[in-house]
């Protein structure tokens, strides 16, 4: 999809031949020397953005991204943690349909934030990051929680009116929320292996 909207906005050119196979919907299969090529000037392409550079270039831009990032994430993953907390049965007096009135909005506000500036900081690294298998480990586990959120609350947490206050949690909802505690935890751990990788 990059390389597509990079060769529609004129930043990348291809040779005649090769536009001519793109037009006519012709496969080219993966690792193919065109292929290859295709994903490498577009990973140049973003890396060579003035956002890219100026992150590689300047010696505070990055750290203070990266800053905003870390802080955003922060409050992600102390906002789900709070809640799945109280889905894993803890708290039981707290109404879980006025906790998660509560702290959604924050999570959803900070992991914007938190795209958008790992969105930036990626400008600088692409090539690095996506050749980085810590990177696209982390990029799976974010999947996985969103999913994972996605059903709870498009499922069970639809139903917590049984269950909002003193009742026990239903048990899926239980593997639910401590599943998303390990996953969101693991994505903090993969963010501080990519220092070191």
């Amino acid at each position: 999809l990059v390389p597509h909207v990079l060769r529609l906005d004129g930043v990348l050119t291809f040779d005649a031949d090769l536009v001519q196979r793109i037009d006519a919907g012709t496969l080219i299969e993966h690792d193919a020397p065109e292929e290859v090529e295709i994903r490498a000037t577009a990973l140049h392409a973003v890396e060579a953005t003035g956002v890219g550079r100026y992150l590689r270039e300047s010696m505070w831009a990055f750290p203070i991204v990266e800053t905003i990032h870390i802080g955003a994430f922060a409050i992600v993953v102390g906002s789900i943690v709070v809640l799945d907390l109280r889905l894993v049965g803890l708290s039981r007096r707290l109404p879980v349909s006025r906790l998660a009135a509560h702290v959604l909005p924050w999570t959803l506000a900070a992991f914007l934030v938190a795209a958008a500036s790992g969105l930036t900081m990626f400008t600088a690294h692409a090539s690095d990051y996506l050749g980085n298998r810590v990177f696209m480990l982390k990029m799976g586990l974010i999947l996985a929680a969103g999913i994972n959120a996605g059903l709870l609350h498009a499922g069970a947490m639809r139903a917590s009116g049984g269950w909002d206050v003193e009742a026990g949690v239903p048990g899926r909802v239980r593997v639910a929320a401590a599943l998303s505690i390990v996953l969101w935890l693991s994505v903090i751990a993969c963010g501080r292996f990519l220092a070191y990788t």
